[in-house]
Parts: C-alpha cells; structure tokens; sequence
C-alpha cells in the first residue's frame, strides 16, 4: 500500500466495494474524526515511530490492523501523513504542478477568477486523484473547524499536507516553500 500508485490501490480495493478514497486514509480518517479533533498539536506532533512502522508494515502485507482506545491520535495522524508522502507521485499529479502553482498566483490576483480556475483545474484531474483529494479537503476542513482546540488553522494544516498533496518532481528547496 505504501509507496504504491494511487490507482493501482483503487483498482485493487474496488473489490471491497466502491468508495472515495483508500481504505488505509478512511481508517485513519474516521479514527480521527472520533477521537483526535479536538487534539491539540494534531499532524504536528509525531506518533510513535515503531508503531507506525508496525502499523505501515501491516497494511503493506495486506491486514487492516484496528485502531483501538489504546491507540495514540497523533501515531494515526503521523501514519496518514506518511502515507501521502509515500505516493510516487502526489494526490496532484506532477503534471499539474505548474497549473495548480499559477492558479495559486492567480488566486492571490484575483480571487473570483482565481477559484474559478482552481475548479477548472481540479476537474481536470484523474478520477483517483479527484475523490482521494475531496475527500482529504472536506476531512482538513473538519480539522479545522476545531482550530480553537487543536490549533491547527488553515495556513497550519497547508504547511503540514501541502507538501504531501502537491509538490514538484525536483526537490528544490525554494520551490518547496512556494
């Protein structure tokens, strides 16, 4: 599952029914949403690194390991992250990079105009693309929603998932921070 392309885990996991996203990123979705939105320091604080290897270990040999009352959020959060950096390619794919960078500019231009392109290029991607980054915005959204609490705002969860969803072939460091 980890360091896998995103179809290949859509195409596989279709035999257990439709759904929008992986199911390793809906597990770890609904345990947070249950237990860790009011979590402060939620995608910022790491979880604890054996366990999410264990748990990354699990799902690549293809158990669906439960999360439990037992479980830390912020090891949940941590393997979520991990596996989004993992993709060979980002939830946009590298093609799209440069479009998505000038709608950015666009945006802080001309905001009306700006999101209307957003939309355009959204559209435009690849299906698996598509649901598994609605699917993260309408969750981050959530996140955010209990900034007061967990202190994860929008700029904060942009810098935590933003490179993780969107991000250059070349790993330049400049580029990176743009």
């Amino acid at each position: 599952i980890f360091g896998q392309r995103l179809e290949d885990t859509v195409l596989f996991e279709r035999k257990f029914g439709p759904r929008l996203a992986p199911l390793l990123v809906e597990q770890c979705v609904d345990f947070i949403r249950e237990r860790g939105l009011d979590e402060e320091g939620l995608f910022r604080m790491p979880g604890q690194a054996n366990l999410v290897k264990e748990l990354q270990e699990a799902f690549d040999c293809g158990e669906k390991p439960l999360f439990d009352s037992n479980t830390d959020v912020h090891t949940v959060a941590s393997l979520l992250k991990l596996y989004l950096r993992e993709l060979p390619e980002p939830v946009i794919p590298f093609s799209k990079y440069e479009d998505f960078l000038t709608c950015a500019q666009l945006l802080a231009k001309d905001e009306e105009e700006g999101i209307q392109e957003l939309g355009n290029q959204v559209n435009t991607l690849p299906l698996p693309n598509y649901n598994l980054l609605k699917y993260i915005c309408k969750f981050l959204d959530q996140v955010q929603s209990h900034c007061n609490e967990n202190k994860m705002s929008v700029q904060n969860l942009a810098t935590v998932f933003g490179p993780n969803i969107l991000r250059t072939k070349m790993e330049d460091p400049v580029t990176l921070m743009e």
